[in-house]
């Protein structure tokens, strides 16, 4: 398999129509490669961010009647669900291979995440290069890509910040290379792009 053997058959996949019939093709051929990939990357992952990470289980997200639009392989620090840390997170939908940084809000019940994010807004908007290609992924469909964020914007941080609310989706940001990009990727490449995000990460893991 070529570069992470994360290819046109795997993303293939998300072709099928009947919404069951994908979520059992997803879990079955493509949750365990991206598995794989999760394997290959996590110690590397842990020294761009500087504590150890694990791999979580994957599965497509399921819900009655939709086909689901992406599966994803999260990095966590070990003591920790996906749910109540910031993650790491490769994830796979028709066109596109992601990087990301996730964090739900229930990672954020005293509020650390959102005030850290509001502290260092005018920081995150200064970093330039490192964030040119971010796009933001909360209650994304899985089909065309979210518009590139404005990440020079202090006014884009703060907002990003809102997220984590309760009654919000919560905190899903990062970069995104095309399915035939996806085919030649290497470790190494997709090491280089969670370093770029490590800064977003690391503020909030520290907060």
């Amino acid at each position: 398999m070529a570069g992470l053997g994360i290819g046109p058959e795997e993303f293939e996949l998300f072709e099928i129509g009947d919404p069951d019939e994908r979520a059992d093709a997803l879990d079955s051929v493509l949750a365990p490669k991206l598995h794989r990939v999760g394997d290959v990357l996590v110690s590397g992952l842990g020294r761009v961010v500087g504590h150890e990470l694990v791999v979580n289980p994957v599965r497509a997200t399921r819900r009655k009647g939709v086909a689901p639009g992406e599966v994803l392989v999260a990095f966590c620090p070990c003591d920790k669900a996906p749910q109540k840390a910031p993650c790491l997170a490769v994830g796979a939908s028709r066109w596109h291979l992601h990087a990301r940084v996730t964090a739900r809000p229930g990672a954020d019940r005293d509020g650390a995440l959102r005030r850290a994010l509001e502290r260092d807004a005018a920081n995150l908007a200064k970093k330039g290069k490192p964030f040119r290609k971010l796009r933001p992924f909360m209650e994304w469909d899985g089909e065309e890509l979210p518009e590139i964020a404005p990440a020079h914007s202090t006014a884009f941080w703060n907002e990003l910040a809102d997220e984590l609310a309760p009654a919000r989706p919560g905190l899903d940001v990062g970069v995104a290379w095309t399915a035939e990009e996806a085919r030649s990727l290497a470790v190494g490449d997709v090491l280089g792009a969670f370093r770029d995000l490590a800064p977003l990460y690391k503020l909030l893991a520290n907060a």
